[in-house]
């Protein structure tokens, strides 16, 4: 529970090449960061897929895009403005 109070959400993105170039910044400047990773899916839809594509005998995604992850990336709140400052240069 700690984590809502002491972090606050800087960037979220699904694209892990934006996701690096803000994480390489952040850490050229000092700022420390985390970075949380969700798939909308879920793992039940996850499962249901995986089930549907067996039973059909496909490969999972097969020409299909790859499974969508969404990246969140957290600084300190007391670095927002300043990581802010440094993404945006």
């Amino acid at each position: 529970m700690l984590f809502r109070f002491l972090m606050k959400k800087l960037v979220t993105d699904t694209s892990s090449e934006e996701i690096r170039r803000v994480t390489s910044l952040l850490k050229q400047s000092g700022i420390k960061y985390e970075i949380r990773t969700v798939k909308p899916r879920g793992g039940i839809g996850t499962a249901m897929d995986s089930r549907a594509y067996a039973n059909v005998n496909l490969a999972m995604y097969k020409g299909a895009s790859l499974p969508a992850f969404v990246y969140m990336v957290y600084v300190n709140r007391r670095d927002v403005d300043r990581a802010r400052e440094v993404i945006a240069a």
